[in-house]
C-alpha cells in the first residue's frame, strides 16, 4: 500500500511533534518552549498537508494546547477578540453578498466585453480583474471561489478546453491569472488577504501596534502591488501561451437591480472608510464588521440575517483564530525569541547595514514560510520582533513592515489557502503551479525586494529603535 505524500509528511510532523513534547530539558522555561514548538508543529503539519480542513486543524491545535496546559485559554483563544477575525467575518458576508446579488458576475462580464483578441492581453485583463476585486471583497479565498468558475467557463468559450479533458495551457493560464491576480497584489492592501489580517491582529495583540490602511497601502502597494501586476501576467502568458478562438461578444446583463446598487454603495462606503482610516481612526476590522451588519439590516441590506445560520462558512474565521493563537502561544512560551536567536546566529545582522538586514529578515520570512502556511508567517515573525529589533537596531514597526516581502514570493502551492482553492476548483496540474511560483520567486528576489527596499528607505521606514 502506497502512502500519499501529504499523509507521509503529516506523519513525520506528528512524530516530530511528539518528540519535541517529550524532549528532555533542564528547566521550566526550556520545557515550555519545546512544548509550544510541539503543538505549533502539529498545527503546521495539519495546515500544510491539508489532510483535514484548515479550520478543523485549528480546533485540534487549540484543544490540545489547552488540555495539555501548554498555555492558558486566554492566550490560546486570543484570536476571538482580535480585529483580524472580524475582518475575515466581514469578508465572508461581502463574498456572499456579491454572489447573491450577481454583482461579481456583472463586473467581470462587463470587463470581458472589452478584451482584445490575443492571449497575453486576456491574461493581463483577468489578472487585473482579480486585483480590482481585492478592493471590494476582503476575502482572498472568496474572490478565488468567485473568479475560478467564471474563468473555467471562459476557457471553454475560448476553445481552451475544460476540466474533464484536462484543458490546455490557455485554461491553466486563465485559472492562475485569476487566482494569483486576486491574491498577490492584495498583499499591499491591508484588509484583503489573511496574512495581512493575521499581521494586523498579531501586531495589535502582541506589540500594541495599530496598523492603518493608508500607511500600509502607501508602503506596500506601489511595489508589492504594481510589480506583480506587471510581471506575473507576463510569466503566465509565457509559460502557458495558447491561441484563443475568440467568441462573438455576448450581451451584458441589462439594468442594475436594487440589491446590486445597494451592495455597491455599501462596499464603496466601506472602501472610503478603509482608505481614510488615518482621519477617523476607526479600525479596518470595525469598518468591515459595520458594513457586514448593514448588508444584513432589514429593508436596507441585501442579505437576510438568517444567512448567519446556514449560508456562511465559518471555517475561515476559525482558521484565522487558530493562526493568531499560534502567534500568541509562541510569544507566551518565548519560542519567538528562541527561533530569533538561532536566526541571528545564521544571519550576520549588523546595525547600520539596512539593506543586508532587510534581505536577512525577508529570507527569514521565506524560510519560515517553507515550514508553515503563509497565514502563520506573520504570527511567527511578530513573536520574533523584539529579538530582530535588537539585532538590527530598528523599531518594532520597521521590522514587521520589512518582513512583508516574504509573503509575495513562495515556491509551493500549499503555503497559501487561496492557491489551494484555485488548484482544487480549477483542477490544474500542481507542477504547472510550482513552475509559475518558482519563476516569479526568482524575479521577486532579484528585482522586487531591492525595489521595495529603496521605496521603504525613501519613506523613512527604517527607524532606529530608541
Amino acid at each position: 500500500m502506497i502512502i500519499q505524500p501529504s499523509k507521509f509528511i503529516f506523519l513525520l510532523s506528528l512524530l516530530a511533534s511528539v518528540a519535541l513534547y517529550f524532549w528532555p530539558t533542564f528547566n521550566v522555561a526550556d520545557q515550555r518552549i519545546f512544548e509550544a514548538a510541539a503543538v505549533i508543529l502539529l498545527a503546521v503539519g495539519l495546515w500544510s498537508t491539508a489532510i483535514i480542513p484548515s479550520f478543523f486543524g485549528s480546533l485540534i491545535f487549540m484543544f490540545v494546547t489547552v488540555v495539555l496546559s501548554i498555555a492558558p485559554p486566554k492566550v490560546v483563544f486570543s484570536g476571538f477578540h482580535s480585529g483580524a477575525t472580524w475582518l475575515v467575518f466581514g469578508g465572508l458576508i461581502f463574498g456572499l453578498g456579491v454572489r447573491k446579488t450577481g454583482l461579481d458576475t456583472r463586473l467581470v462580464k462587463s470587463f470581458l466585453l472589452y478584451f482584445p483578441r490575443f492571449y497575453t492581453a486576456i491574461i493581463y485583463g483577468v489578472f487585473w480583474i482579480g486585483t480590482a476585486l481585492a478592493f471590494i471583497v476582503p476575502s482572498a479565498s472568496g474572490r478565488v471561489a468567485v473568479l475560478v468558475p467564471i474563468m473555467a467557463a471562459l476557457s471553454k468559450e475560448l476553445g481552451f478546453g475544460n476540466s474533464k479533458d484536462g484543458g490546455g495551457k490557455g485554461r491553466t493560464g486563465l485559472i492562475l491569472a485569476a487566482s494569483m491576480g486576486t491574491m498577490v497584489p492584495a498583499f499591499g492592501i491591508l484588509p484583503s488577504n489573511v496574512p495581512n489580517m493575521a499581521l494586523f491582529g498579531a501586531a495589535d495583540s502582541v506589540l500594541d501596534i495599530q496598523l492603518t490602511f493608508g500607511e500600509y497601502f502607501l508602503l506596500n502597494f506601489p511595489v508589492m502591488g504594481f510589480f506583480p501586476l506587471l510581471v506575473y501576467p507576463a510569466i503566465i502568458a509565457f509559460l502557458f501561451k495558447d491561441t484563443p478562438s475568440y467568441p462573438k461578444p455576448g450581451e451584458s446583463k441589462e439594468g442594475w437591480s436594487r440589491d446590486e446598487k445597494r451592495l455597491l454603495l455599501i462596499l464603496m462606503f466601506a472602501l472610503l472608510l478603509w482608505i481614510t482610516d488615518t482621519l477617523h481612526n476607526i479600525s479596518p476590522a470595525w469598518v468591515s464588521l459595520g458594513a457586514a451588519i448593514v448588508c444584513m439590516l432589514p429593508r436596507v441590506g441585501v442579505l437576510k440575517s438568517n444567512v448567519l445560520g446556514g449560508e456562511i462558512n465559518y471555517g475561515p474565521v476559525l482558521f484565522v483564530v487558530g493562526v493568531i493563537g499560534l502567534g500568541a502561544i509562541a510569544n507566551y512560551a518565548g519560542l519567538g525569541d528562541f527561533i530569533g536567536q538561532n536566526i541571528i546566529d545564521l544571519f550576520d545582522f549588523q546595525k547600520g547595514q539596512n539593506f543586508l538586514n532587510y534581505i536577512y529578515i525577508s529570507l527569514t520570512g521565506m524560510i519560515i514560510g517553507l515550514f508553515t502556511t503563509m497565514p502563520a508567517q506573520p504570527a511567527i515573525i511578530v513573536s520574533m520582533t523584539t529579538v530582530l529589533s535588537e539585532a538590527t537596531g530598528w523599531s518594532h514597526f520597521s521590522v514587521i513592515m520589512t518582513s512583508l516581502t516574504a509573503w509575495g514570493v513562495f515556491p509551493f502551492f500549499y503555503q497559501t489557502p487561496p492557491v489551494i482553492v484555485a488548484v482544487a476548483l480549477g483542477n490544474i496540474n500542481i507542477m504547472d503551479v510550482t513552475k509559475m511560483l518558482v519563476t516569479y520567486m526568482v524575479a521577486g528576489i532579484l528585482i522586487m525586494l531591492p525595489l521595495h527596499f529603496l521605496w521603504a528607505q525613501y519613506l523613512g521606514v527604517f527607524v532606529v529603535n530608541s
